[in-house]
């Protein structure tokens, strides 16, 4: 299997989402943890720019953050997988053009998994919720939490577990 993992704006996410995977049934599998261009280069924060340097290629899972979320969405010319998860979707700095990649994923038939705060401050879990009600191939959970961090790490690893796995849940 090959995973790409993409993370949050900030480089404490890259460690974070390793953490996420470990708790997973693709621990063991070849993952690529993506490392944002501005990280290394210490520079600016740019969608598109590291849209550009994101790695191309088709991926059994691509799971990513906040950020991640909208990169993910609008390298869908790049990246292509057969299964999706999405954790803590930062909503507010979608354009409106770009909020609507994200019920349209529903129309690719394939698994998506989010993975939302109750309050996020970038988005609500009701907000998202709201937006693919009665979406067939999307499923998403609710976790506590009021601050964009997802620091229930095995709570989301057994709701990543039980999504992946349905007949282990």
């Amino acid at each position: 299997m090959k995973i790409l993992a993409i993370p949050g704006k900030m480089p404490a996410t890259q460690t974070w989402l390793e953490k996420i995977i470990a708790t997973t049934p693709w621990s063991n599998e070849n993952i690529d943890v993506h490392r944002y261009n501005a990280w290394d280069l210490e520079q600016d924060f740019n969608v598109e720019t590291e849209i550009e340097h994101l790695p191309s290629g088709h991926y059994d899972v691509v799971i990513t953050k906040s950020i991640g979320t909208l990169i993910t969405l609008k390298s869908q010319q790049k990246i292509s997988w057969d299964r999706l998860v999405f954790i803590g979707i930062a909503w507010s700095i979608y354009s409106n053009i770009e909020k609507e990649l994200l019920p349209a994923l529903n129309n690719h038939g394939l698994p998506v998994l989010i993975i939302q705060e109750s309050h996020d401050p970038f988005g609500s879990y009701q907000e998202i919720n709201h937006v693919l009600l009665n979406m067939e191939h999307i499923t998403c959970k609710e976790v506590t939490g009021e601050r964009h961090q997802y620091s229930n790490i095995p709570l989301i690893g057994k709701i990543i577990n039980d999504w992946a796995n349905p007949s282990l849940g």
